[in-house]
């Protein structure tokens, strides 16, 4: 007996610990429930829902994702034509080419127009240019005349003054005895100062002539310059035709561009919460989206809070946001800005479900390190 009294002793000893961990555990349990009881109003984890579309009137063609699937921003999501059934895009591509054409045509006629004028001219040019390069010609050769017969002369007179001073060598003593020896010694000296009076003339002259020359070469290097190009100045007339081909050209180019398929991309890092169209269905935002991409994290809190209340949370008060979900959490935050007017709240917030309910947003950071899902419920408290 003694024994057995002993075992129970030992084991209520064991047992005892035990019993005061799990009424611990029970206790903060129990005030934490009762702490997030206490919370004044509900929160919304509030994340950005983008609406994926197009602005004008298209067809959907097939959808790349699935319903609640997570996508990443630049992924394609969508497939659609913006070309609908009584549209007659292929008429009017037809009207347009038709009217390119056209101008193709009218500035093809221009420019053969143009491109002969442009030869009668560069003929007129050649024809004057010969009467030019015929000045430069005849100065060159009036200048080889000149030299050539400059040459003949000044060797002429080397040879003349050569006889003379062989003349006076011999004869040089003879002179005051002998007359004609005199005499024929001063011919002999006029008659080389009269060639070299003509040398200096011709040489004279030849400067002249090459001062002709290069006057015949100026003219003729100025009238150069005013060569006719072709092609290379074209009229007010082909502008403005080309203007006019390059606007229809562009339209063209954008029609063709709306009968390609168009590839719609995810604005944002999310999930896809909403799919609202079928495939072969005309869609065009804002009224009718293809499907809606839930942002992944959320940015703020959302609360709305009665007219009676609304002094309680105005201004930056600091706040206490509870997480009911697992993990459950408890950080504080403050108000960043409270809406101007009072609206409906979400259905989801009503007491009764057939009685809506009015309220004035407010929006509150979420807490550092607070980890919340898109939409969730938040108690939040003013401290």
């Amino acid at each position: 007996m003694g024994r057995i009294r002993l075992r129970s002793g030992r084991l209520y000893l064991r047992v005892l610990p035990v019993l005061v961990w799990l009424g611990a555990v029970a206790c903060v349990v129990g005030l934490f429930h009762r702490r997030v009881a206490q919370f004044e109003v509900v929160g919304i984890a509030n994340a950005e829902a983008h609406d994926v579309g197009t602005n004008t009137r298209a067809r959907l063609i097939s959808v790349q994702v699935q319903l609640f699937k997570k996508v990443t921003k630049g992924d394609p999501v969508a497939v659609v034509n913006t070309v609908l059934d009584d549209e007659r895009i292929e008429a009017e591509k037809a009207v347009i080419q038709a009217q390119i054409n056209h101008l193709d045509a009218q500035l093809k006629e221009m420019r053969r127009i143009y491109e002969a004028e442009i030869f009668n001219r560069q003929s007129e040019w050649w024809a004057e240019m010969r009467a030019f390069t015929a000045d430069v010609v005849a100065a060159n050769l009036r200048i080889e005349d000149v030299k050539s017969v400059l040459e003949n002369d000044r060797a002429t007179l080397k040879k003349m003054q050569r006889e003379i001073d062989i003349f006076k060598i011999e004869n040089g003593a003879n002179f005051g005895t002998d007359i004609a020896l005199f005499h024929k010694c001063n011919v002999m000296e006029a008659n080389r100062d009269t060639l070299k009076e003509k040398i200096k003339r011709d040489e004279g002259a030849l400067a002249k002539q090459e001062e002709k020359l290069k006057e015949a070469l100026d003219r003729r290097e100025q009238y150069i310059k005013y060569r006719p190009q072709p092609g290379t100045d074209p009229n007010e007339a082909q502008l403005v035709i080309d203007l006019a081909k390059r606007a229809l050209e562009q339209e063209l180019k954008e029609l063709e561009e709306r009968q390609r398929e168009m590839i719609l991309t995810a604005p944002c890092d999310g999930f896809v919460s909403n799919i609202n169209t079928q495939i072969g269905e005309v869609v065009i935002l804002p009224d009718f989206p293809i499907l809606t991409i839930t942002e992944e994290k959320p940015s703020s809190i959302i609360a709305y809070v009665s007219e009676n209340m609304v002094g309680h949370f105005a201004g930056r008060k600091e706040v206490e946001i509870v997480k009911g979900s697992e993990p459950k959490q408890i950080g504080r935050s403050e108000i960043t800005n409270i809406g101007p007017r009072v609206e409906q709240l979400p259905q989801r917030l009503w007491r009764n479900p057939a009685i809506p309910q009015w309220g004035r947003a407010v929006q509150i950071d979420i807490p550092i390190g607070m980890k919340l899902l898109p939409n969730e419920l938040v108690g939040v408290r003013v401290l």
